[in-house]
């Protein structure tokens, strides 16, 4: 196996080093980007790509090379450089869906959400059914305490694709957030009827069910999430809130100190801790 990298490396390497001895036309960059993807070495699929933009600087097709570009970027982690790529992409063709994807997809990893849903409402400018666009720009707008506009995206979002899993929990945590929470546990119960053992959605409704003071089915559904996923620390921390409401402080304890144990920061639980003496 390791031969057979190494071989396949070599022949980057020559190909590479043709190329630089050559003068390489607009097409040969190309396929020597192919190539080195093909290879997995994207280091040198990069500079293929910047070596053909800087070939024919004027041809149209420059916006398609740039978007490769920056996927190739964003695969190998820079970040400001991809986006820098998305962005010349996007001075060739204004309002290109995968380019703004694309770049959106970087601003979302370096933090600058503002951005990244500015790029998010020009694709549902240009298409309004685009899911990831949809999907997305609800996240960002319920931590942008735009509530309208996410319930707008997700419910969309729903309309075209009733079986989307994330717009569903995205729907129904926004419900819990703005306090209709009989719709959110109904729409939680109806992810769990169709996705049994997922731990994640059983948490979700513990949480709700909490949140009405269900008390009882909150903890069943804490056991039941602790039984599928127990190394899971947030799923011993929803438990202890329970036990908490129950007066159950010892047992509330436990299960904080095993979510520390499990990795949680004992400093996030200190207000939790507190209530436990």
């Amino acid at each position: 196996m390791r031969i057979n990298r190494f071989i396949s490396c070599l022949t980057v390497v020559v190909i590479l080093c043709f190329a630089e001895a050559n003068a390489q036309s607009y097409e040969e960059w190309i396929d020597s980007a192919n190539v080195c993807i093909e290879r997995d070495s994207l280091s040198l699929a990069e500079n293929c790509l910047k070596r053909a933009v800087e070939t024919e600087p004027g041809n149209a097709r420059n916006s398609l090379l740039l978007t490769h570009l920056g996927h190739i970027q964003h695969q190998q982690g820079k970040r400001e450089e991809s986006i820098q790529s998305y962005s010349l992409a996007l001075n060739y063709t204004p309002l290109d869906i995968l380019a703004l994807l694309g770049r959106a997809a970087s601003y979302m990893e370096l933090g600058d959400e503002e951005r990244a849903y500015v790029d998010y409402s020009n694709v549902l400018d240009k298409d309004i059914n685009n899911k990831e666009a949809l999907l997305l720009r609800a996240y960002i707008a319920v931590r942008k305490r735009a509530y309208d506009v996410a319930r707008a995206d997700y419910t969309r979002l729903l309309d075209s694709d009733a079986d989307n899993a994330d717009a569903a929990l995205g729907l129904a945590l926004l419900n819990q957030k703005q306090n209709r929470l009989k719709e959110a546990t109904e729409q939680l119960s109806e992810l769990i009827r169709k996705h049994p053992g997922n731990a994640t959605y059983l948490q979700a409704r513990a949480d709700v069910l909490l949140q009405r003071g269900l008390f009882d089915l909150s903890l069943l559904d804490c056991e039941e999430a602790i039984r599928i996923a127990p190394k899971d620390a947030y799923a011993y921390v929803s438990r202890a809130e329970v036990f908490l409401q129950l007066k159950r402080k010892r047992d509330a304890r436990k299960d904080l100190d095993q979510a520390v144990q499990l990795g949680m920061d004992r400093i996030l639980l200190a207000d939790m801790y507190k209530q436990c003496r």
